[in-house]
């Protein structure tokens, strides 16, 4: 069984050299691999919290540099996958917000990170408290951020529920088409802890939600994106895409770290100074 991070895969090999040294080995100690498949175009402005983690030294346009998707959750804070940053130094990275095209055209771009915060109990192997705080050097103009949940997600996690995802990660398509330059967003349905079970035996109860079926899923280049609902028309984070075997693969949803999890709220009550 192949299980794979959602970390980000440029075209040709320097690209998947890149992805798999850096990504983390999975429950079952393979290599893990995580895009969108089966959603459509993101409206310009629809999802303004959307970031764009860009690897400064892996191309040459936001396109090609694009890593890990992250939310921005206040001006100068966002949130993502400890797997996509995890060793990382705030030189080597730039967080984009706001965009929903990532641009072809070459252009440099220098980090405006000030800190990275790796969950301090996140497990490389077992891919438990996968998350990360970012603090930006300055408040990004204009901010839209999406809204945390307090309190218990419980009324949210139940069958027949769906979540939005979003990300620029593989669609699955053959040629251009499979690295979209656009910001891709889906439907996905939830998927029950036991269900889950049945595909991932080492999930760890209550750290992980699950969500997904056949054809419809996140994939690679989505790694450290929001698993969203939509309250009272604000955009609330409960979980950021982690990892999966394959994309949108029969039996085997993808797994997000659970924002409500204790050692999760507690790392992000701890760190996040807010603004």
């Amino acid at each position: 069984m192949h299980v794979f991070t959602r970390l980000a895969l440029a075209a040709g090999v320097l690209g998947l050299s890149l992805a798999a040294q850096a990504a983390p080995a999975p429950p079952n100690g393979e290599l893990l691999r995580p895009v969108i498949i089966g959603g459509g175009d993101a409206s310009p402005g629809q999802y303004p919290f959307m970031v764009s983690l860009q690897r400064l030294d892996f191309g040459d346009s936001d396109h090609s540099r694009h890593w890990c998707g992250a939310t921005l959750i206040s001006p100068s804070w966002v949130l993502t996958a400890a797997h996509c940053v995890q060793g990382a130094k705030p030189a080597g990275y730039a967080a984009l917000a706001g965009a929903t095209v990532l641009d072809t055209t070459v252009r440099k771009r220098t980090s405006n990170i000030r800190a990275i915060h790796v969950h301090p109990a996140f497990n490389a192997t077992t891919l438990v408290n996968d998350v990360a705080l970012i603090q930006l050097r300055k408040p990004i103009d204009g901010a839209v951020p999406a809204t945390l949940l307090e309190g218990s997600d419980a009324g949210y996690l139940k069958t027949g529920r769906d979540f939005s995802v979003i990300g620029w990660g593989d669609t699955g398509l053959e040629g251009p088409e499979g690295a979209p330059t656009v910001l891709q967003t889906v439907q996905t349905p939830f998927v029950p802890f036991k269900t889950c079970q049945q595909a991932y035996r080492s999930l760890e109860p209550g750290a992980v939600i699950c969500a997904g079926k056949e054809g419809i899923d996140s994939c690679q280049g989505d790694s450290g994106g929001p698993l969203l609902v939509q309250r009272r028309k604000q955009w609330t984070v409960l979980g950021v895409v982690s990892w999966g075997q394959g994309c949108a693969q029969a039996g085997y949803p993808g797994v997000y770290a659970r924002l409500s999890a204790g050692y999760i709220r507690d790392f992000i009550t701890a760190t996040w100074t807010r603004d």
